[in-house]
């Protein structure tokens, strides 16, 4: 049977906040809830990465990494292959939310992430063929490849994003370590009650208009 913490976590969130067994008419939905399990979760990762980061480890906890095998197609437009990226993911600095790219086949010989603006200021130099290795970059919510041809023969890659919880081809689902539900519950919780809170008082400074 699949298993999804979101879900688990959700439904002990609205007990909670519910103050016993929710019904079918109950004003807190779960289906909502999930959005701010989501939310606390890259809360999590992102502390994780700081406090990770504080301690002299630079790399994120593979807890929170979820890889998805993305098939590589075409902008005949801008004439450069591209994949759409499955999932949101957690903004960590340079880039370091998208932990990895890679041919499926050779994980360890990674793309390098780069940016435009970089590869039209080197554009001639040999900096600005990132040495003969494939590249990429983001454009919302496609990456864009350098120096992958047709050629290559590379049809999918893998690609490996940190928090990348919100995509309907995780297989399997969700799974969150145990030791860290607790922490996940109680955040959750509290980012719902103080929304809910803060559209009360939204509410009463309109009716005392």
């Amino acid at each position: 049977m699949k298993r999804d913490t979101r879900y688990i976590i959700a439904e002990q969130a609205q007990r909670i906040i519910q103050g016993g067994t929710p019904t079918p008419d109950s004003e807190v939905r779960k289906d909502e809830l999930v959005i701010y399990v989501d939310q606390a979760f890259g809360q999590m990762v992102k502390q994780s990465f700081y406090q990770n980061k504080a301690e002299g480890v630079s790399w994120i906890d593979g807890t929170f990494v979820y890889s998805f095998v993305q098939e590589v197609k075409e902008d005949k437009m801008l004439g450069m292959s591209y994949i759409k990226i499955p999932s949101t993911y957690v903004s960590l600095p340079l880039g370091m939310g998208i932990h990895t790219v890679s041919d499926v086949k050779s994980q360890f010989d990674t793309f390098v992430p780069t940016n435009p603006n970089f590869l039209g200021l080197s554009r001639g130099l040999a900096v600005g063929k990132l040495g003969g290795r494939r590249g990429y970059y983001i454009d919302n919510t496609k990456m864009y490849f350098i120096n992958l041809s047709p050629s290559d023969c590379i049809d999918n890659v893998l690609v490996k994003l940190a928090g990348g919880i919100q995509s309907d081809e995780l297989d399997p689902e969700v799974d969150i370590p145990l030791d860290m539900q607790d922490q996940l519950l109680r955040l959750t919780v509290e980012l719902y009650t103080q929304q809910r809170l803060a559209r009360k008082d939204e509410l009463n400074d309109n009716s005392k208009d």
